[in-house]
């Protein structure tokens, strides 16, 4: 798996960003733009502008990605950052775990249920490194088609991964929110315990296409689970040293209106392969406690072979999901290890946080 360290400020970093694969940006831009797009929407103009109010430091670094990969018009840009599919053709995963031995660490994965869009995953998806970031310097998977990370790793140590989310029940835009696709990116850039992430969550909230779903784990070994649905959120906290978040609201308080709301998706396959995976964690529960170092959660994740299995593959699951990465965190050491499609237990790529 390719990895690049971008150094600077927001602009270099923005700009060396954007002439990594500036004909790939392009080409990403005029998919999303074959489909009718109102960039006087409220919600769009509203959203941008609270965003170069909060997080300007982010817009600078979004504007010298654009200008460096040829797209001239600010709003195609941010409409690269905000738009992506709907919930139902992802189906990611987090689990933030305390091992014995290792520490606190993550299995994340990216997933999908799309076998035309594997391809798309393996190629969009890069190991990056800002470590000039402020307040933090990070690494993480982000995109060729922009600045932010999926996943990240901060210099306090902090892992921060998300699922793909559930689809929402409230129809308020809440432009006043952070948009759902740089949380996890703003997460690891400012924040550097589950404290502050808890803060952050309960003052910027989400906003956009769909709900999210994620967990973050820091140094100290406190972690969260987040449930996040525009204006409505809860944060899950661990039980017995785990937290695992899917794709659907697990939080009572969640599920509730969206069953009422969205009755056929609680009977879809996507629901189902969602709450496998919860029943996989109940069911090997005592094993994944004892578990000492990274190198066993590997070994666990590749080769128990049950429905449910976090590591998804055709033919194994509920609604034939792909996992297409599968990335192990370790907090300590602040290391990361990614699986790519087809997942092999012995090969992976390896980035570790530097200054």
């Amino acid at each position: 798996m390719e990895q690049y360290t971008f150094r600077g400020g927001p602009a270099e970093a923005g700009r060396a960003q954007g002439a990594l694969d500036p004909e790939y940006a392009r080409r990403e831009l005029e998919k999303r733009l074959e489909q009718p797009q109102d960039f006087e929407d409220g919600y769009f103009r509203e959203n941008m502008s609270f965003m170069r109010r909060e997080f300007p430091e982010l817009v600078t670094q979004m504007k010298a990605y654009g200008d460096a990969a040829g797209i001239e018009d600010f709003d195609h840009t941010y409409l690269l950052h905000v738009y992506f599919t709907a919930a139902d053709l992802d189906g990611c995963s987090a689990l933030g775990i305390m091992l014995k031995g290792d520490g606190p660490a993550m299995l994340r994965t990216y997933d999908t249920s799309s076998i035309s869009r594997v391809e798309d995953f393996v190629n969009d998806k890069i190991l990056i490194s800002l470590p000039d970031s402020r307040p933090r310097g990070l690494v993480g998977i982000g995109e060729r088609f922009g600045v932010t990370v999926g996943t990240a790793i901060n210099d306090a140590g902090l892992l921060a991964g998300c699922a793909s989310g559930h689809r929402k029940f409230n129809p308020g835009a809440n432009p006043e929110h952070v948009n759902l696709y740089f949380t996890t990116h703003l997460l690891a850039q400012y924040c550097s315990d589950c404290g502050d992430v808890r803060h952050f969550l309960r003052q910027y909230r989400i906003s956009g296409i769909k709900g999210l779903t994620g967990v973050a784990v820091d140094a100290a070994g406190d972690m969260v689970g987040f449930e996040l649905e525009s204006a409505n959120i809860a944060l899950r906290e661990p039980e017995n040293g785990m937290v695992l978040e899917t794709n659907h609201w697990q939080d009572p308080d969640l599920q509730r209106p969206s069953r009422e709301a969205d009755p056929d998706w609680w009977a879809s396959t996507s629901y189902y392969n969602s709450q496998n995976r919860i029943q996989y964690l109940a069911c090997h529960r005592d094993a994944l406690e004892s578990m000492r170092t990274v190198d066993e959660l590997t070994d666990f994740s590749f080769d128990v072979h049950e429905p449910g299995r976090i590591l998804q593959s055709p033919e194994t699951n509920i609604g034939n999901w792909f996992t297409t990465h599968a990335i192990f965190m370790t907090s300590r050491d602040r290391k990361l290890r990614v699986h790519r499609y087809p997942l092999d237990k012995e090969q992976h790529t390896e980035m570790t946080y530097a200054e």
